[in-house]
């Protein structure tokens, strides 16, 4: 990029589990990679883990080019919920970004 880096923000919250480094750096560095293939300037994230008795949940909403893209995704490991709730994420930001070089 030529000096206009895109400024990705992830904001993580814990629920009910215990919020570790490892987690944290490996969610918001999948969670900036697909923005940014996506993004047109600086935008935040916000991410939710949580634990449910034996249910693994990530939830992402993300304000993008005046849309709110929300998603949610379930695993046996947080760490799966992550990438595929990153895959769900790439696939809805995927859409809006072709919604949007259709229509103008």
């Amino acid at each position: 990029m030529t000096g206009n880096a895109k400024i990705v923000n992830v904001n993580i919250t814990f629920r009910h589990t215990e919020a570790t480094d490892a987690l944290r750096a490996y969610a918001s560095e999948k969670i900036t990679h697909c923005l940014l293939k996506f993004i047109h300037h600086d935008t935040e994230a916000h991410l939710v883990l949580r634990v449910e008795k034996n249910r693994q949940i990530a939830e992402i909403t993300v304000n993008v080019d005046g849309a709110t893209i929300n998603a949610k995704e379930e695993g046996d490991k947080l760490y799966t919920a992550i990438d595929t709730l990153i895959d769900t994420l790439a696939q809805q930001l995927r859409k809006n970004k072709e919604k949007l070089t259709n229509h103008h």
